[in-house]
Parts: structure tokens; sequence; C-alpha cells
């Protein structure tokens, strides 16, 4: 079996080749890209952040984050008011760089030849039009959380590595309240997605009744980091609860940080090699 290589078919100098068609991303040279800042900062180019995305989605696949569906996008270095992010009809551990699209501030496909793209990238659009300081964001269906949104549990920070979290219980956001009672559960246009962003406020978690979470974050590795963790949290703090009442970090333990690049470069080794074809 050969190893499917999701930035392309290597041409005899090491570059990637991008194929010929109307499905190659506009403005986005296929060659190989460059390794991303040492520090895990944010990239500083386009061809960078495409990479890390492509990469990520395999990632959050490998770790029950995304399911059939999800998606994860990341803010444009050339134009912050675009972001980039796959286009429909993609199973997550699927996506390769020709499958990225660019989309403009209203969340609508820029240049993007007939390809269409997921209903409800008006999470992303919103988000990053509400929060400059946002870089990247996920949006899951992750089963783990859904409880968190259907009951007054908070969801706190009860592990060190969920400091993100927070001391005070991250906040659930009701389609009902925004639309009403006759809407489809989905963040499928603007003022819903506008709705969804003024519930995050400047939290990193938002889950969503029925529905999920979306995950927002300084850098890919970040949101990432932060996606993977909810989870870990969220199945950490169910369990305690069946015992008695957890002990949640207090808000000097909140205050800390993680090498989050590192264990995205693990994350990253771990996800590749498992997926072939």
């Amino acid at each position: 079996m050969e190893r499917r290589d999701p930035l392309g078919a290597a041409g005899p100098t090491g570059a990637v080749v991008a194929p010929e068609g109307p499905d190659r991303v506009p403005g986005v040279a296929r060659t190989a890209a460059a390794p991303p800042p040492a520090d895990g900062t944010i990239p500083d180019t386009d061809e960078q952040r495409i990479a890390e995305l492509v990469v990520s989605n395999h990632i959050l696949y490998d770790h029950n984050i995304f399911d059939g569906f999800g998606h994860l996008s990341v803010r444009s270095a050339a134009d912050p008011a675009h972001f980039f992010m796959q286009r429909s009809g993609l199973v997550p551990d699927s996506v390769t760089s020709d499958d990225v699209i660019e989309y403009d501030q209203d969340g609508e496909p820029y240049k993007a030849h007939g390809r269409t793209g997921p209903s409800e990238r008006y999470i992303h659009s919103e988000i990053y039009r509400a929060r400059p300081d946002v870089m990247s964001v996920v949006h899951s269906h992750t089963d783990a959380v859904l409880p968190f949104g259907l009951t007054k549990a908070p969801l706190k920070a009860v592990l060190h590595t969920a400091y993100f979290l927070g001391s005070e219980p991250a906040p659930v956001f009701d389609t009902r309240e925004p639309i009403g009672q006759d809407n489809n559960m989905l963040v499928d246009n603007a003022p819903a997605g506008a709705a969804l962003a003024r519930t995050l406020s400047a939290r990193s978690v938002v889950l969503m009744r029925g529905h999920g979470m979306t995950v927002v974050g300084p850098t890919v590795h970040d949101t990432v980091f932060r996606a993977v963790y909810t989870r870990v949290n969220v199945q950490a703090e169910a369990e305690a609860l069946k015992l008695g009442d957890p002990v949640f970090l207090n808000r000097f333990e909140v205050d800390r940080g993680d090498p989050v690049s590192v264990h995205w470069a693990w994350w990253a080794a771990q996800a590749e090699t498992r997926l072939v074809r």
C-alpha cells in the first residue's frame, strides 16, 4: 500500500507538482511548504498555513474530534479578512491542499471555480469578524461534549491541560435564542454566526446545544490542542460527576500554558503514519 501524500506528489526536485485543472486552489503554489516556525507562532505565509490546515484535519479525525463532519479554518496571511477551509462534501481525513478554498469576510468562496463550502462556514467568518485575535477556528460534533450542552452541568477545567477552558463555565449557544423555535439547529447564515460569536465572546470554547462545539485559538496548533483537550476534559469531568463533586481548577491554576506545538508535531506524525491509501 502506498502512503497518501496530503500535499501532492513529489516531483524530481522535491517540489510538489500541482495538478492542472479548475480545482487547483487559486493563488496557492503547490510547492513544498517551508516548515512552520519553531516557536509555534502562526506561519506568515498562506502556503504554510494551508499545509498546517491539511495535516490538522487528519489529526482531528485521528483523535475523534471530527467524524464524517467537522471543519477547521485558518485566517489568511495575505488578507486577514479572508480565511482558508476545505470545500464541502469531504471526510476530514481525506482533505488535501487541492480541497482548500479561500473564503471572503462574508464566508463566501473566493475564486473557488464552482466549488462550494460547508453550509456552516458562517461560524468561521463571523468569529473572525468579531475576534481579531483568533487565527483558527474548528467546529465539530464531538459526541463526548454533547451532554454538557444539554444539561445544567457546567463545563470547566478539571485538568491542567485544559486550562484554556477557564474557571468559569463554558458558554452554551442555543439556536432557539437568536432564531426562535422554528430553526434547523445549524449555523448556516451570517446572523446565526454573529449570534454564536457573541455567545463565545472572549472565550476559547463555546458549546452548542444538541450540536457540538466550536473552538478558537491564536494558531492552528493551539486550536487543535484545545479541541483535543476539551474532549479529554469533558470525559474526565463526566466520570468525576458519577463519583461526586469534581474539584475544578481555580482562577490561578488556569493562568498557565503548555508547549502545544510539541503535541501538534507528535500528533501529526501519528496521524500521517496511519493515513495510508
